[in-house]
């Protein structure tokens, strides 16, 4: 089965954040998240945020082949604005 990228999803997510963990998961953030102290994560700041974790929705799902620290993308659609 062909992979997907985060760039073919981004067309079709609602307008917020996503950001890829150290371990290749992909999530989708409300507001921007910001790299945990400790854990190699990306967490959110403060409460009533909402995510969605996209492997449970797309198990095929691409990691990036970067530094997951600079995996943060603004999901945005000039429709929007």
């Amino acid at each position: 089965m062909k992979q997907i990228t985060i760039y073919d999803l981004l067309p079709l997510l609602k307008k917020g954040w996503v950001a890829m963990d150290k371990d290749g998961t992909w999530v989708w953030y409300e507001k921007k998240p910001v790299i945990h102290e400790i854990e190699p994560i990306w967490k959110m700041q403060g409460p009533n945020w909402s995510f969605i974790d996209l492997a449970s929705c797309f198990n095929s799902l691409a990691p990036l082949k970067k530094n997951w620290k600079d995996s943060l993308i603004k999901v945005e659609h000039k429709e929007e604005e």
